[in-house]
């Protein structure tokens, strides 16, 4: 009977175990949220969620009134603010949440692969100098002209948002020798692009230096011929990039090319 009761003891005590365990998962997801799967791939109109749930729609639109959180709604009648909604998918594409943003902000997928590739558009604003018109009127300090430009990221095997950046890449496609020598050669270009970008400025600032010196008697004042030696030498990266091919992402789809070609291990 003592041996009973000791194993019905023991086995209460793991019942315990499990059902904490249980309960700190839960409490966990819920607080913390899930990570969304960016590399889901399902037809139709949906939203997830961060307690994991699922929303399927007809009908989605995103709503951002000018004086309450942004929604989405669903269905014309159901809505849903954005910070509890991790990833949704509506007639533009599929987005996930960039998880490392201040901001919340959302990335569109532009390619699905082992690696799948994101962007997010960002504006910003040019100031405005005195005597500039702005919002308050002439002379004033304000916010200029919005540029829009895209920031880029990318994620592995369905994994968090990542930059898109030369570092982060060559972690990510160090099993790859073809897409690394890919990435040396965007590393290579980089180092030369600011050699370039250095010297030209040195040139030209040693031209702007002499052309200011004050000219000899009789002697016309004219601009050093180094003036515009450090303009070219300076020029000579923006030349390059219009006709260089982008080297990161010639190493991804490198990457997601070599591993679509190798047979999958059930075979």
């Amino acid at each position: 009977m003592l041996k009973y009761a000791c194993l019905q003891w023991v086995r209460l005590i793991s019942m315990k175990k499990n059902l904490i365990f249980l309960f700190l998962s839960l409490l966990v997801r819920n607080v913390c949220g899930q990570v969304a799967p960016t590399n889901l791939q399902e037809p139709g109109m949906f939203i997830g969620l961060n307690n994991g749930q699922r929303v399927y729609a007809r009908k989605l639109q995103m709503k951002s009134p000018i004086f309450k959180k942004s929604f989405i709604l669903v269905n014309d009648s159901a809505q849903y603010d954005m910070a509890a909604v991790q990833y949704f998918q509506d007639q533009e594409g599929f987005y996930t949440r960039i998880t490392n943003s201040k901001r919340s902000d959302f990335a569109k997928r532009v390619s699905v692969g082992k690696i799948s590739k994101f962007y997010s558009s960002r504006t910003s604003y040019d100031n405005y100098y005195p005597g500039m018109y702005g919002p308050y009127g002439y002379g004033g300090y304000g916010y200029g002209m919005p540029s829009t430009r895209r920031v880029y990221y990318f994620s592995k095997d369905g994994g968090p948002l990542a930059d898109l950046n030369y570092q982060n890449l060559r972690s990510a496609l160090s099993e790859n020798a073809g897409s690394l020598e890919v990435l040396e050669k965007y590393r290579r270009g980089k180092r030369l692009e600011t050699g370039l970008t250095i010297l030209g400025s040195g040139v030209f600032v040693y031209g702007l230096v002499n052309s200011l010196k004050t000219p000899a008697p009789n002697a016309a004042r004219r601009a050093d011929p180094t003036l515009y030696v450090g303009l070219g030498l300076a020029a000579i990266p923006w030349i390059m990039n219009l006709f260089q091919k982008d080297h990161l992402n010639e190493a991804i789809e490198l990457y997601n090319y070599d591993l679509a070609q190798q047979p999958s291990p059930d075979r």
